[in-house]
């Protein structure tokens, strides 16, 4: 029946990312710092809106987990500004998952990423004199711009990767090193430069590429997801339309046969419904004027048989005696013979034959 669509017994939610099993502390933490599972039918916006929300409650987790563990690390650096920036990215990990609750991951995204690109600058400019181990801190500008890529629109992952680069130039410039530092930059300044800045354009790059190849597979399959629905929204359709349109044709052999009482059993909201509606409308009028015309036919028939009884009485001077039809002039016919229908004579076998005669 549904040629060119196979298998229509599944459903078109089936298609859709189901809602993965959560349980215990898990489930908790999603249901307290996130906004809750869109349901299987909402469109690719809720989904990808509840998709980034679950992503940067995750990120979230585990950027806490992360700082907490940094905490002894952090007192063992010379540099005590270390410990000021971990317990303020511990601090602000909190609005951010307040916003990713109220339905503003966006604002979230922002807050996270400037607060660590801020404080891994405090970092860097706070460490006197800088040296050789502590530009490895360089390298550390690679999580803004992941925080920035996975959370916020791709392409500011650009604009985040520019001010890191800038920072790099800017501190190992004017920044006050030691003397192995000093010593190595005289000497090899272009090399020292090129491996953080590498770093930076290598992970700003490829993480678009990855974010953006990402966000299109997910719309392509958005649409692929919606084209199958509308098929088999479609071939449900086309099987309730040919199954309305045998009802419709039944019924009205049915008619054509004699049987006037058919009617199409179709309730609201089906394809056909306001046809065979108008249907039955149509064929309970029918019925009441077929049954209207066969009651006329009868009373004509009665009149008949009644002038011709009286015909026959003055024929043969005989009285006058009119029996009950059964119709609508009976109520006339007793009146003129000075009874009531009640105390009417019964039938008589001539009237049973006008009985007979008239249905």
């Amino acid at each position: 029946m549904n040629k060119g669509i196979p298998n229509q017994g599944w459903s078109p939610n089936e298609l859709v990312e189901q809602k993965s099993e959560r349980h215990g502390l898990v489930q908790w933490w999603y249901n307290t710092t996130s906004i809750p599972d869109p349901p299987a039918n909402a469109s690719f916006a809720q989904r990808e809106a509840a998709r980034k929300s679950h992503l940067l409650s995750t990120i979230v987790f585990w950027l806490l987990v992360t700082f907490i563990l940094f905490i002894p690390g952090c007192l063992a650096l010379p540099n005590p500004y270390v410990l000021y920036a971990d317990l303020g990215m511990l601090a602000l990990c909190i609005p951010a998952l307040t916003f990713n609750r109220a339905k503003k991951p966006q604002t979230a995204g922002i807050l996270l990423t400037f607060a660590f690109e801020a404080a891994l600058t405090m970092v860097i400019f706070t460490t006197w004199p800088l040296d050789e181990p502590s530009i490895q801190q360089y390298e550390l500008f690679v999580f803004g711009e992941l925080l920035c890529v996975s959370l916020l629109a791709p392409g500011t992952v650009f604009i985040v990767m520019f001010y890191n680069i800038a920072v790099i130039v800017v501190s190992l410039l004017w920044q006050p090193h030691d003397l192995v530092l000093t010593h190595d930059l005289a000497s090899q300044f272009i090399p020292m430069l090129i491996r953080p800045v590498g770093v930076q354009l290598m992970v700003a790059g490829v993480s678009f590429l990855w974010v953006l190849g990402t966000n299109q597979a997910a719309k392509r399959a958005d649409k692929a997801e919606m084209i199958a629905k509308l098929e088999h929204e479609l071939a449900d359709q086309k099987q309730e339309l040919e199954e309305g349109m045998q009802q419709l044709l039944d019924v009205h052999v049915a008619v054509a046969n004699g049987d006037l009482s058919a009617r199409v059993p179709f309730s609201q909201g089906k394809v056909l419904w306001q046809i065979a509606s108008a249907l039955n409308t149509l064929l309970v009028r029918f019925q009441r004027a077929s049954l209207a015309e066969r009651e006329a036919h009868r009373v004509e028939e009665a009149v008949k048989y009644q002038v011709q009884g009286i015909q026959r009485a003055k024929t043969y001077r005989q009285p006058i005696v009119l029996p009950m039809t059964r119709t609508l002039i009976d109520p006339m016919i007793a009146e003129l013979q000075g009874q009531t229908i009640a105390n009417a004579p019964v039938p008589t076998p001539d009237t049973n034959s006008f009985d007979q005669r008239t249905r």
